[in-house]
C-alpha cells in the first residue's frame, strides 16, 4: 500500500506499512506519544465512548493510532486523494470505532460535539484562524491540541510584514500562486496546502493563546515537542521558533 501516501507512515493490521522507505513510523511521532499520554491522563476512567476528532486528517496517520488507544475517532479531510487513503487504511485496520469524512472541516458543527479536538498542521492554512478557533472551542468539551505554525519576525520568506487580521496580530503567508488563474482546480493535487484561500494567517503565539483563552479555555499551555525527523529535543524551540504544540483545557 505504499502508493500515494505522502507523510503518514502507519502501520496496518498485516505487519505492513504506507510508506515503508519511510525510517519512522506513525507510533514514533512525539506529537502522537504525548497526546496519548495525555489523554490517558485527561480520562484516567479509560477511553472508552471519548470522542476525539482529527482536524485535516491528510491521510488518517493519527486517526488511526488515537483509534487504537480506544479513543471514538473521527478524521476529517476535504481532499478526496487524502479521503481515499484514508479509507484504504481503514479496511486494513480493522477498527470499528475510527470513522472518516470527506469535508471542509469549517464544517466541523454538523459532526457534534467532541471530548477532545485534535488540530495538527491545520491552523496555518486558514486565513480565518480566529473564527475557526471559536468553531473548535463550540464543540470541544474537555481539551483541543493544537500543533501549529506561528508568525515569528525572524522567518522573512513567502510571508507579509507584521499586520492585523481578525484583531490578531500576525502575518500573512501565501499558499497559493495568485498570479494562476487555475490554482482552485490545481488544489485537488497539493495535498499540503489551504483548500479554499490563496493565502492563510499566522498569528503571533500571543495572540493564538489569548484568543483560545478568549474562545472558551481557561487554561492554555505550551508543550515542548522532540522533532522526530531530526531526532533533537527543542525546550524553547529555538530552533523551530514558528512551530508551537499548545494545548487548551475547560473545565
Amino acid at each position: 500500500m505504499a502508493s500515494g501516501f505522502t507523510a503518514h507512515n502507519i502501520r496496518l493490521d498485516d505487519g505492513s506499512f504506507t510508506k515503508p522507505e519511510q525510517p519512522w513510523q506513525m507510533e514514533d511521532l512525539p506529537l502522537l506519544k504525548f497526546t496519548k499520554q495525555f489523554l490517558r491522563m485527561l480520562f484516567p476512567d479509560g477511553a472508552a465512548g471519548k470522542r476525539v476528532v482529527d482536524l485535516g486528517c491528510l491521510e488518517g496517520g493519527y486517526s488511526v493510532e488515537l483509534a487504537r488507544a480506544g479513543f471514538d475517532v473521527l478524521g476529517i479531510e476535504v481532499r478526496q486523494s487524502n479521503f481515499e487513503n484514508c479509507q484504504r487504511v481503514k479496511a486494513a485496520t480493522h477498527l470499528p470505532n475510527l470513522t472518516f469524512a470527506c469535508d471542509d472541516v469549517r464544517n466541523l458543527g454538523k459532526y457534534g460535539v467532541f471530548d477532545a479536538v485534535f488540530c495538527c498542521g491545520l491552523l496555518y492554512h486558514l486565513d480565518e484562524p480566529r473564527k475557526f478557533v471559536e468553531q473548535m472551542a463550540q464543540v470541544c468539551r474537555r481539551v483541543a491540541i493544537i500543533d501549529t505554525h506561528v508568525a515569528d519576525t525572524r522567518r522573512k520568506s513567502a510571508v507579509s510584514k507584521v499586520t492585523q487580521n481578525e484583531g490578531w496580530t500576525g502575518r500573512w503567508v501565501r499558499e497559493h500562486n495568485e498570479h494562476h488563474s487555475r490554482w482552485f482546480h490545481t488544489r485537488h493535487e497539493e495535498k499540503w496546502s489551504a483548500w479554499s484561500n490563496r493565502k492563510s494567517f499566522w498569528p503571533m503565539k500571543r495572540d493564538l493563546i489569548e484568543g483560545l483563552c478568549q474562545a472558551g479555555f481557561p487554561m492554555v499551555l505550551e508543550y515542548p515537542i522532540l522533532d522526530a525527523t531530526r531526532k533533537e529535543y527543542h525546550p524553547n524551540h529555538r530552533e523551530l521558533p514558528y512551530r508551537v504544540t499548545i494545548v487548551a483545557l475547560k473545565g
